[in-house]
């Protein structure tokens, strides 16, 4: 698991190194609330005890040459009963529903990741400077509950279509029933692909799209036609519940 940090260093981002303050009576808690909600989130993933979670920490510090101290578990219950965080559980939802066999729907996107530091490696190997930040894509398919369940990172030339299937884990796939993704997933073989297998592509065609007449382009056709005769893309978004892909 990788962590980014833009502002450099990490143990003046989770520690305060001067609890005592002239002036102000008694001590400053000496681990930043960030630092807390790091390790709670880790705890709240992993499902492990106190004291395994402490040593995940010291183990991983250790391994990264960082001197950053760790609460004991004891003093890390208390930490985790201050922070202001609201613990929402979908997962054992989401598995009941994929044992029961109940129908999924996916929304896909994906965004650009930039990665500044980069420029210090570039120029340490080259001996020059770095002319350009170097750039990754981030892919991801969750369900409208907000459960994750794909995520990809590629470079910048992988379109967002090409990404689509590696996406869609291979037991939630026969429970599929729709698709919501922007125009950049959008092609007449896969939306073609994915009406064929009783999966509803709410994926908006290309404006200059046309009805084509041909056998392997039903629901291409049937969309078009029906945007054209309602005069507006909305109609669409709205009939096939396009709305929910803000969640992502």
């Amino acid at each position: 698991m990788s962590l980014y940090f833009p502002f450099g260093d990490l143990k003046s981002q989770f520690i305060n190194e001067a609890p005592y303050v002239r002036g102000i009576p008694g001590q400053q808690a000496t681990y930043k609330q960030p630092y807390i909600k790091l390790v709670y989130m880790f705890y709240r993933l992993f499902g492990w005890g106190m004291r395994q979670i402490t040593g995940f920490f010291e183990d991983l510090w250790s391994t990264k040459k960082l001197d950053i101290p760790v609460p004991s578990f004891g003093h890390l219950s208390d930490l985790f009963s201050s922070i202001p965080l609201k613990v929402r559980q979908f997962c054992d939802k989401l598995a009941k529903r994929i044992a029961q066999g109940e129908s999924i729907a996916l929304i896909f996107d994906s965004t650009g990741l930039r990665f500044g530091k980069a420029s210090h490696w570039y120029q340490t190997k080259y001996g020059k400077p770095c002319t350009q930040t170097p750039w990754r894509k981030l892919h991801m398919s969750m369900d409208p509950q907000m459960n994750v369940h794909g995520v990809e990172i590629t470079d910048t030339e992988v379109a967002d279509i090409e990404m689509m299937e590696a996406l869609i884990p291979k037991e939630i796939a026969m429970l599929l029933e729709k698709v919501v993704a922007d125009g950049g997933y959008y092609s007449k073989e896969v939306v073609e692909e994915l009406y064929n297998k009783c999966i509803t592509p709410a994926i908006p065609p290309p404006s200059h799209a046309v009805v084509q007449g041909k056998t392997n382009t039903q629901w291409h056709d049937k969309i078009v036609q029906y945007i054209k005769d309602k005069g507006t893309v909305y109609a669409f978004h709205k009939k096939y519940g396009y709305g929910v892909r803000a969640l992502v």
